[in-house]
């Protein structure tokens, strides 16, 4: 896949660039030039969207956004997650 495509691909998934950072792990910058750039993607983000796309427990976000009056509480719930 080139970088070009990415942006499609990111839309057909129902992602935002933010949604897509998180998921890959990377800078929202790094999606911004993957997205304008017409050279392939490396090797391993490619996996990393096979995986997103076919593996449904992959996924981490669901596009939901809080509330300033209910990040305190998510926030608390990652840390004892982690």
């Amino acid at each position: 896949m080139i970088g070009t495509e990415l942006k499609a691909w990111r839309k057909r998934h129902g992602m935002t660039q933010e949604m897509l950072r998180v998921e890959l792990d990377v800078s929202r910058q790094t999606i911004v030039v993957w997205e304008a750039s017409d050279k392939p993607l490396p090797r391993l983000t490619e996996l990393a969207l096979i995986a997103l796309e076919n593996v449904p427990d992959c996924r981490t976000t669901t596009g939901h956004r809080f509330t300033a009056a209910e990040l305190p509480t998510v926030r608390e719930n990652v840390r004892m997650r982690t």
